[in-house]
């Protein structure tokens, strides 16, 4: 770790989050308002919408509240639920993200002057756009949507093509995810090193090999880096 020269960051459930994925955050909240909502339907919903979302060529132009309101709209449309209770938990969601973003920008200003920062992020082309929203953009030396770059995680590709841009080596680069398989596994597969944002949630993988370290929160990374005082 002494070499570090940059940190990689997933996007969802990482920066706008606290290791919750949107998928879980949704299913959650769709089973505790429709408790005969199974979690296989859940799935089965989400990923019927998401891929509705994808051919409709939108996705790089939509903000996170629409990519978000457009997802959510699917999965509910697919459950035959009420769109009002979407519309509560569209809300909740984005307000959650908003503060989350926020209060995590202001710690990527704190390692800025010290490291390269980046994100990695299979999205919908969308990535960018949503750095510029929320200001996060001008503290990043990188930003890599899989869907511009042709490359999804855990493909080693994306990870490479970030660390290229940069100018570091696998053994200079850490990644933080909040996905075992997407973002430690894939992140270990060329080398780098890696941090598994998991949150306040019970862990679902005893033997994690992939990852170094495991994160409550984000800022517990301040306890890993090199001359870093957070």
């Amino acid at each position: 770790m002494t070499r570090i020269q940059a940190i990689l960051f997933d996007f969802g459930g990482t920066l706008d989050g606290n290791g919750l994925h949107w998928r879980e955050r949704a299913c959650r909240f769709i089973q505790s308002k429709f408790p005969h909502v199974s979690r296989e339907e859940f799935v089965q919903a989400d990923r019927a919408s998401v891929a509705k979302f994808v051919a409709s060529g939108d996705g790089p132009r939509c903000s996170l509240r629409q990519t978000a309101g457009a997802i959510f709209t699917g999965i509910y449309e697919g459950l035959e639920l009420n769109p009002r209770i979407r519309d509560v938990f569209l809300d909740d969601f984005c307000r959650d993200a908003e503060q989350w973003l926020h209060q995590n920008r202001q710690w990527l200003e704190s390692l800025r002057t010290d490291y390269q920062l980046g994100v990695i992020s299979n999205n919908f082309g969308n990535t960018k756009g949503w750095c510029d929203d929320y200001s996060l953009s001008p503290l990043l030396d990188v930003i890599v949507d899989s869907t511009v770059v042709g490359i999804k995680k855990p493909d080693g590709g994306i990870f490479r093509t970030a660390m290229t841009e940069l100018g570091v080596s696998a053994d200079e680069a850490i990644y933080v995810g909040d996905t075992y398989l997407d973002d430690m596994v894939g992140a270990k597969s060329v080398g780098m090193w890696t941090a598994w944002l998991v949150g306040d949630q019970p862990d679902t993988c005893q033997e994690s090999p992939a990852a170094d370290f495991r994160l409550s929160m984000l800022k517990d990374l301040n306890r890993f880096l090199p001359n870093h005082d957070g």
